[in-house]
């Protein structure tokens, strides 16, 4: 469980997000939603503490996170897949999967095998490098490498965004399946009908605010064109 209270942050004296709150529950997939700028990456950098925050705090499963640098909130079961993959290009897959395993939540050292069930075009190519990769392969080893971290909330940053239809799909179907494993996701989405397959719940920012949240089954499209219609 993800819990974000009155959380604010600026750049300078810009008033970047506005005392938001967010609740996302084991098991379901919260998507954050908003048009351009409205504060949903930045916000997603102070979950991780890539960003620091000026008031509100995090609290993952009761623990008040809010102070502890990246690598520790990774070490208590955080991952953190980033807009833009930033996947090591001139590594191999099998390095770039390798490189999290100092920080696996519960140890071990040896690869885990659900992350070739849920990704196995990743096996055949364990031996080529990170940048030969088309956009979409990238994108499943970025998420396979924060799998690796056995996380129990993982927050992905527009992880469709540029991939190819049949990849949108499966990324689709991985995220429904960690979910339904129990895994508490946390996913900034700017494709409606996306979210609308991928979602359990919304919330949907403007101008650094949550405007609107509730069920994804709930979502009207009076909401849409009012809060995400361009």
């Amino acid at each position: 469980m993800l819990t974000v209270e009155g959380l604010s942050q600026y750049y300078g004296q810009s008033h970047i997000l506005r005392e938001v709150s967010l609740a996302a529950p084991p098991g379901q997939c919260l998507c954050v939603m908003g048009r351009n700028g409205v504060g949903k990456t930045t916000l997603l950098g102070c979950l991780m503490g890539l960003l620091p925050v000026r008031a509100g705090r995090v609290t993952l499963n009761g623990r008040d996170i809010t102070s502890l640098k990246p690598e520790a909130r990774a070490a208590l079961g955080l991952g953190y897949v980033p807009q833009g993959r930033q996947i090591f290009p001139l590594l191999t897959v099998e390095e770039n999967l390798k490189l999290p395993l100092p920080r696996r939540r519960g140890g071990g050292r040896e690869l885990p095998g659900l992350i070739f069930e849920l990704f196995p075009v990743l096996k055949e190519m364990l031996k080529r490098r990170g940048g030969d990769l088309s956009g979409g392969q990238q994108q499943q080893l970025a998420m396979a490498r924060a799998l690796v971290l056995n996380p129990t909330v993982l927050i992905l940053d527009e992880p469709t965004e540029g991939i190819q239809p049949n990849v949108v799909r499966d990324i689709i179907n991985v995220v429904r399946l960690l979910a339904a494993q129990g895994l508490t996701i946390i996913e900034v989405e700017q494709k409606v009908p996306v979210a609308q397959k991928v979602g359990d719940l919304y919330a949907i920012m403007e101008r650094g605010q949550v405007m609107a949240r509730g069920q994804m089954a709930d979502l009207t499209e009076e909401t849409i064109r009012s809060l995400l219609s361009v």
